[in-house]
């Protein structure tokens, strides 16, 4: 019984530490990479400052609901 515990703690353990380093991205309010300047839909080139409004920018990534 005791070595079925200690087995289980073990592989909570593990867990943890498998989803803890797990890359999630940069940090909320990091500043966003310099991109360069891609073409908008327009075909003019646009860089990420041009987008900034007063209060900042919000970029949302979707990318894919099928995994």
């Amino acid at each position: 019984m005791l070595k079925k515990i200690a087995l289980a703690i073990l592989a909570v353990g593990a867990l943890v530490q498998a989803v803890v380093a797990q890359d999630l991205g940069p940090a909320t309010g990091a500043k966003a990479p310099d991109i360069g300047t891609p073409l908008d839909q327009a075909g003019k080139p646009r860089a990420i400052a041009s987008l900034m409004g007063d209060k900042g920018l919000v970029l949302f990534f979707f990318r894919t609901a099928v995994w």
